[in-house]
């Protein structure tokens, strides 16, 4: 069984071996002192692939606060922490291990460069430290819906910009409208007409309607009676027959009262034209057509309405 299991360590530890062979025959030449954390950064990587793992410590350990960037800050401690689990100095690994999952939580190291140990070893230190990372968790996921409802905001307000920068352009490629307006000028002798002639004028039809069918009706009953009456008198005496005179009587009151009732409504519907009586008034704007550019949408007339 021990020497199963010899076996298969040995067959998981060749693809580590051969790649540390390849980084050892590529190994460069002398390299110079860092001057920024970031070339510190820079020939740890270098290091760590040549398997060079004091070299990596001493480049990234006094240098790795001084990353500003927190990627690159993630990265130093990851392989610094995976360089000392190398080199056996368990505790500082797991420091480091711990400072990298402060910055990123959800960190899962990569089986194709790390070995096996190193990747267990991680995950107990993750596990260890779930209590301190899971409100560091949770406050990165509060910063990033902030940010996508940030960045939504901006978005909405940049295609609101886009659609009013798109208005202005087409207005002002767009030629200039031309507008006719036709303007209607009225008489006020018009309003004293009767048969409702001033309502038509001033626009009011169903009144002018109204008034012009009772005047017609008294006019008529007022214009009828008064025939029937000389109708019924004798041409030879000028006076009415005895079976005739109750008759000529109400026909005579018939031509009176119609001829009142013609007479008010004309003065009511004079007296109401006039009130009503405009010189002048506007209607509806036209569009006269123009010789449009291509590419821009048709104009469209204004709304209707009085004026």
């Amino acid at each position: 069984m021990k020497v199963a299991f010899a076996a298969l360590a040995a067959v998981a530890s060749l693809p580590f071996a051969a790649r540390a062979q390849a980084a050892w025959e590529r190994r460069p030449a002398e390299t110079p002192a860092p001057q920024t954390a970031r070339e510190a950064l820079q020939q740890a990587r270098a290091a760590f692939e040549f398997q060079d793992y004091p070299a990596v410590e001493r480049l990234l350990a006094p240098m790795v606060v001084q990353i500003d960037n927190p990627l690159l800050r993630a990265e130093a401690y990851r392989l610094l922490g995976t360089t000392r689990f190398y080199m056996g100095k368990n505790n500082t690994a797991a420091d480091a291990f711990t400072e990298l999952l402060k910055l990123e939580p959800d960190e899962e190291l990569d089986p194709f460069y790390v070995s096996p140990r190193a990747i267990a070893f991680f995950d107990q230190v993750k596990r260890a430290k779930e209590p301190e990372l899971r409100p560091i968790r949770e406050q990165r996921q509060r910063e990033a819906e902030e940010r996508r409802r940030a960045a939504e905001v901006e978005q909405a307000a940049r295609r609101k910009r886009d659609q009013e920068d798109e208005a202005r352009r087409l207005a002002a490629l767009r030629p200039p409208t031309i507008l006719e307006r036709r303007v209607v000028q009225r008489e006020f002798w018009v309003s004293l007409m009767p048969f409702g002639i001033g309502q038509f004028q001033n626009g009011d039809q169903s009144l002018g309607t109204a008034l012009a069918t009772s005047q017609i009706v008294a006019g008529a009953t007022s214009a009828g009676s008064a025939l029937l009456i000389e109708a019924l008198r004798d041409r030879s005496t000028g006076k009415f027959q005895s079976g005739s005179y109750n008759i000529a009587r109400n026909l005579q009151i018939a031509k009176w009262v119609s001829a009142g009732a013609f007479y008010a409504l004309w003065i009511g519907g004079a007296l109401q034209a006039a009130i009503k009586f405009k010189a002048e008034t506007s209607a509806r704007d036209l569009v006269l057509p123009s010789a449009a550019q291509p590419g821009l949408p048709p104009e469209q007339p204004p709304p209707a309405g009085p004026r």
